[in-house]
């Protein structure tokens, strides 16, 4: 008996480990979030070049799914309203997550050893009315539909509200989650959710990005993302000896479907992009992680010269002005701050260094202090945290940038913010809030006769936020 009962517990433990995802913290068994079917899931719509009329959307199945569909209808509030639905055929591309394909190289990703292979889908829809809401569902297997979700497409002139997210990258379903969910709820009618790098840890473990789409659950299926590459979107893959270069996430080109700017060199695809949202409103889109920072900021100066938007921002990783302790990047500030100047961009929103700052180099000749209120601003810069991993401020403030006169106006340490951007023809109206929706920090900039100002500076009533009046931090190695 004592003989059956030991061979049964090891039949048990062959049976759980043969369903184990050894990325998985522990080796528990994968979650059902995590597991491809034939399904559709990690639905996520993201903006095509004209946001006004085209959308696209990126979902998830096993590999049993060969060819798909999608439907979409415009929304009324007719009961049947999906009877005037049209198809489209989705593309579809494979990915084995434990051995993926680069550049003709397979290799082994231990991360995610034992994960059979998934095919991503994708389709744009094009051709739609402006600043109008639309209905649209996707296809796994032959019935195996999702949901009916809504978005809006751009309007062309009016205002803009969109979330602005730093860093995600730990403790993303049990700790983030609650972040990315509360903006939602503060701000359900935004128009897009702007993530500034590091969405993950590590780039290629499946786990992780399982999280992240686990914990944005149905908002991305209906606010569209534009998402940066941080650090951690890039890993050193270890195909050759003498490789040193982190390249790209293999999850990141098959579950975003995003803008190809086809000047700019393969590995600047879909990482490198802008969106022209309104009259009002350009996005820039950079990768600061890559090594190209030279044919970035090129592509950066000519998009700028050529935009008729009232509002220009610009959104990378790493800080122009660091705001953590020994993280400056003096070589990436050397290259892209006179281009940012050049075109006096109005703000720029960055993540990577886990603390919160906001500051300003001013706009005359001279760079005037602008001192939060009432002084011309020639460019805002900010820095921002989401997720539960927080860095120290460093000592001198931005007192180490003394050369440049650019000031800072709010800071805070230990702190998940998100921010709410609002633009309105003249007008940027900014805000950063707790999870618990307590505003931190504001400020209104208007444009009037060519000058730019901050004609409202902050608002908050709450006090500075640092290690010393927060409480202990024990920092994310125990987080899940």
């Amino acid at each position: 008996m004592r003989f059956v009962l030991i061979l049964s517990s090891i039949f048990a433990i062959f049976l759980n480990s043969a369903h184990a995802d050894p990325g998985h913290r522990h080796g528990d068994t994968m979650p059902p979030w995590q597991e491809a079917t034939g399904w559709p899931d990690r639905i996520v719509v993201t903006l095509a070049d004209t946001p006004q009329n085209r959308f696209s959307v990126t979902w998830r199945t096993d590999e049993s799914v060969t060819e798909t569909i999608a439907q979409i209808a415009v929304a009324t509030e007719d009961a049947r309203f999906d009877l005037a639905a049209t198809t489209v055929s989705a593309r579809t591309e494979p990915l084995n997550p434990a051995m993926p394909e680069l550049q003709g190289t397979v290799y082994q990703e231990p991360m995610n050893a034992g994960l059979p292979a998934a095919h991503f889908h994708s389709v744009t829809f094009s051709d739609l009315q402006p600043d109008t809401v639309y209905a649209y569902r996707v296809r796994g297997v032959r019935g195996a539909w999702s949901e009916w979700f809504q978005t809006r497409t751009a309007a062309e002139t009016g205002p803009v509200k969109f979330i602005y997210v730093g860093d995600a990258q730990n403790g993303v379903m049990s700790h983030w989650a609650r972040l990315i969910r509360a903006s939602y709820a503060a701000v359900p009618d935004a128009d897009f959710i702007l993530h500034a790098g590091d969405l993950v840890n590590r780039a290629s473990r499946d786990f992780e990005w399982a999280e992240w789409f686990k914990a944005v659950s149905h908002i991305h299926g209906m606010v569209p993302a534009l998402p940066v590459a941080g650090n951690h979107e890039y890993a050193r893959l270890g195909l050759s000896p003498n490789q040193t270069d982190r390249v790209l996430s293999i999850f990141w080109r098959p579950q975003f479907t995003l803008p190809i700017e086809d000047s700019l060199p393969p590995d600047l695809h879909e990482v490198v992009y802008d969106m022209r949202y309104s009259e009002d409103l350009h996005v820039f889109i950079l990768s600061t992680q890559n090594s190209n920072i030279q044919a970035q900021a090129k592509w950066l100066d000519t998009q700028l010269s050529n935009s008729t938007a009232t509002w220009k921002v610009v959104s990378m990783h790493h800080p122009i002005f660091s705001s953590g302790r020994g993280r400056d990047s003096e070589a990436l500030r050397s290259v892209l701050l006179p281009v940012l100047e050049r075109h006096s961009v109005d703000l720029v929103l960055q993540g990577h260094d886990h603390t919160y700052a906001r500051g300003a180099i001013g706009q005359t000749p001279e760079r005037l202090g602008w001192r939060d209120t009432g002084g011309h601003v020639q460019t805002m810069f900010v820095n921002s945290v989401s997720g539960p991993k927080q860095y120290e401020f460093q000592d001198s403030g931005w007192d180490m940038y003394e050369g440049y006169d650019v000031e800072l106006a709010r800071r805070a340490e230990n702190t998940p913010f998100y921010q709410i951007i609002t633009v309105d023809g003249d007008t940027l109206n900014y805000e950063a809030r707790t999870v618990l929706d307590q505003l931190y920090d504001d400020f209104e900039m208007r444009k009037t006769g060519g000058i730019k100002q901050i004609t409202r500076g902050a608002t908050s009533t709450m006090s500075e936020r640092s290690y010393q009046n927060t409480g202990e931090y024990p920092g994310v190695n125990d987080l899940k």
